[in-house]
């Protein structure tokens, strides 16, 4: 039974992942949402436009992550990083220093899905889809 769910974690974290859901702490402070937020978030996700939020996970311990800058022509920009994958543990690292910046947990990996959170804020989980 052991060996089944420590399986999970043996797949390989490389590839190209697109964010499909993301949940933050103010969420679930807000509680109940009222018709007028309700509205207000629509309006709010529909200007944010249609350009996916992907994270590029390489081999060697790099990546890229490509998301929609407001306002701009361009449909995305990138930033890269570095990273380290191991026991179920996603560490984002400085590019210099090579010290840990941000520490997630995973929560769940197959072939096509991620699931993390925040080590140091719970309530922070995001959802990614495999596109590649």
């Amino acid at each position: 039974m052991l060996l089944i769910s420590l399986s999970g974690y043996t797949q390989p974290i490389t590839g190209t992942w697109q964010v499909s859901q993301q949940a933050n702490c103010m969420s679930g402070e807000l509680g109940e949402i009222s018709e007028t937020e309700e509205e207000l978030l629509g309006e709010m996700a529909s200007r944010s436009g249609n350009t996916p939020k992907t994270f590029t996970f390489n081999s060697d311990g790099t990546g890229t992550e490509n998301w929609r800058t407001h306002g701009k022509r361009k449909p995305s920009s990138k930033e890269k990083f570095l990273y380290r994958y191991t026991d179920g543990v996603l560490y984002l690292l400085d590019k210099k220093s090579r010290l840990i910046t941000g520490t997630y947990i995973v929560e769940e990996i197959t072939t096509s899905s991620l699931i993390i959170i925040n080590k140091d804020r719970t309530c922070e989980r995001v959802e990614f889809v495999r596109i590649q």
